[in-house]
């Protein structure tokens, strides 16, 4: 197959969105697939064997801190380079400039499009409208409507959780649309124990200052307004009162860095807690492992793939309950659920004070991590292009209305029932 993936955020942007993509490309490359990925320009230059094409773009304000473009919405030059490549599946990533331009080349060139809904954009209203909370109910609705109608014309969309599932179902109204469930898959490998030694960890934690008995609690992602580390900073002087030989690590940059800098300093905690910065992505799983416990007090999550991470790390984790996280955590087996935001410490001390609770979830944790592989994720993905590329094109000899309808309900039941195989056969 030849899969064109349409993606406003690349390389060297690091998110969940550009995990997912770089697992897709990588996978469907692997099993024999071409793979051609469109994302702005300034993204990371093509590695060996990439196929990337970069449409002109400029720095978005908003989000300039993580490198993030606005790209035009069409390229004449590109398209007319896409054309000679006669794509089979047109894959969007991402709901503006270059999510139109996959739109606008599916529509040019008779191609099937589909799309991952990663982001609910209405969590993160306040960085693009920073307008009074009464006024931002109207750019809520204003988001759901644009989400709706960018994926009327999309052959299905794809989601990493049930929760985003429901979100498009119920609050975006987006009705008689196929909508899979397909989680992201990381590839644990990396993230194994084995990788590091004791002096690995012991000659990372003095490079930030922590000694090698210290405890270390610690955040990894973005850090920002959604994230809520506020809320586990707000439970720091409790945990260190009792536990004084620990300290709060927050891996990540991000808007949110000076304000939690001077929350630590206003709570007299500032000593204990330590702000890595970016790191590169290649040192990421050493972080993980440096941690005894990882925490995180998040709400706007779509699938939560730092989670998955620190399981495959085997670091246990307490986090603020969710509905979607519910689907992969149970509490007290794999993670800790806090239902308030007071009990962080409570949970956070139990953990490490409590052997063996930390090396049950830890084992659990990891076995967790190993149901969410990136082959799965890439062999769901393989059947579903497969299944619609065929239905498309079957399609196209149909010549009523009713006929196209029904095997359009066909295609629905045939890759949901492949779909749960796929999810038995792993698990």
């Amino acid at each position: 197959m030849k899969i064109g993936i349409f993606t406003d955020t690349y390389n060297p942007v690091v998110s969940g969105v550009v995990t997912s993509i770089n697992m897709l490309e990588l996978e469907m490359k692997k099993r024999g697939h071409e793979v051609y990925v469109f994302a702005p320009s300034k993204s990371i230059k093509p590695k060996e064997n990439q196929e990337l094409f970069m449409v002109k773009s400029m720095p978005l304000i908003v989000a300039r801190q993580y490198k993030n473009r606005v790209a035009a919405f069409y390229s004449r030059d590109i398209a007319k380079k896409i054309k000679e490549l006669n794509l089979d599946i047109v894959h969007t990533q991402s709901e503006f400039g270059l999510g139109h331009f996959g739109k606008i080349i599916s529509r040019k060139f008779d191609i099937p499009f589909i799309h991952t809904y990663h982001t609910m954009w209405e969590d993160y209203v306040h960085y693009i409208l920073p307008i009074k909370s009464t006024r931002k109910i109207y750019s809520k609705r204003l988001v759901r409507r644009f989400s709706k109608t960018f994926l009327r014309k999309a052959e299905c969309v794809i989601v990493p959780s049930k929760k985003t599932e429901k979100y498009l179902k119920y609050r975006c109204k987006v009705k008689n649309k196929p909508i899979y469930v397909i989680p992201t898959g990381i590839d644990i490998v990396p993230f194994n124990k084995s990788n590091f030694t004791n002096e690995d960890k012991i000659k990372l934690k003095e490079s930030l200052g922590i000694s090698k008995d210290d405890k270390v609690i610690l955040f990894l992602g973005r850090v920002a307004e959604e994230k809520s580390i506020d809320v586990i900073m707000n439970n720091m002087p409790a945990v260190f009162k009792q536990l004084p030989n620990t300290k709060f690590l927050i891996v990540g940059t991000g808007p949110s860095i000076d304000d939690l800098k001077e929350q630590a300093k206003k709570l007299g905690i500032k000593d204990k807690v330590i702000f890595s910065g970016k790191i590169p992505w290649n040192d990421v799983p050493k972080y993980y492992n440096i941690g005894d416990v990882f925490v995180n007090a998040s709400l706007t999550e779509t699938q939560g793939l730092t989670f998955i991470e620190a399981m495959a790390a085997e670091t246990p984790i307490v986090a603020k309950y969710a509905p979607n996280l519910s689907e992969f955590i149970s509490n007290n087996k794999n993670g800790i659920f806090v239902r308030k935001d007071s009990d962080f410490a409570k949970a956070i001390i139990n953990v490490l004070t409590n052997e063996k609770l930390s090396n049950k979830l830890a084992t659990n944790g990891l076995e967790t991590a190993k149901q969410y592989s990136v082959e799965e994720f890439a062999d769901k993905l393989e059947m579903l292009y497969s299944e619609i590329i065929k239905n498309y094109k079957l399609r196209k000899t149909f010549t009523t209305k009713q006929e196209k309808q029904k095997e359009k309900k066909n295609l629905y039941k045939t890759i949901t029932e492949k779909l749960l195989k796929l999810t038995r056969l792993k698990k």
